[in-house]
């Protein structure tokens, strides 16, 4: 009778100490589980928080595109010039849940969406007026934003690609980035 009350004894210790973590399992990091907690928290986030995200994000990715373009250009001497190369460029990417493509601003209307149509004039009436192109950023449907990012042929780029310094400047085209809302969010 004292024997099974002994082993009863230890059967019970045994589990109490193996549930403590005695028996050599992993004890959880309650501040990295807290923080991953906090992490995944639902956030609230503003519409114009979500834009200046937008710009934030799409931005960095029009001008490494264009630096790649400018480089190939650079490291394949043709006989075409510059804006006749990069009229060309239909280049279609995918990166960081952003599609990217070029857009001449010789591309045909009916060739692009609404928005690319409607941002496409105001590039070509703001340059006619003489004024600044600017980055621009717009709400396509419920989950999508259309950062579009205007290239024009100013005097760096001119001296970049060694062009004639009486070269007029002119506008050449837009990046079209459509960046899902969803990852724009996560990375805020």
């Amino acid at each position: 009778m004292w024997f099974s009350r002994f082993w009863g004894k230890c059967l019970v210790l045994s589990v109490l100490l193996s549930s403590c973590g005695g028996s050599g399992e992993q004890q959880v990091d309650t501040t990295s589980v807290q923080e991953e907690m906090a992490r995944r928290e639902a956030k609230r986030v503003m519409p114009e928080e979500i834009i200046a995200a937008a710009y934030q994000k799409g931005e960095p990715l029009a001008r490494e595109i264009f630096a790649v373009v400018v480089n190939q250009y650079q490291e394949n001497p043709s006989q075409e010039s510059f804006m006749t190369y990069l009229q060309r460029q239909s280049v279609h990417t995918f990166a960081e849940d952003a599609t990217i493509h070029w857009v001449s601003v010789d591309t045909k209307a009916e060739d692009l969406n609404e928005y690319e149509q409607q941002i496409m004039e105001a590039y070509r009436y703001s340059q006619q007026q003489h004024e600044d192109l600017i980055d621009n950023v717009q709400r396509i449907g419920e989950d999508t934003l259309l950062y579009t990012h205007p290239i024009t042929l100013n005097d760096s780029l001119q001296q970049m690609l060694s062009l004639p310094a009486d070269t007029a400047p002119a506008f050449l085209g837009m990046w079209s980035i459509y960046l899902p809302q969803k990852a724009i969010i996560q990375g805020m």
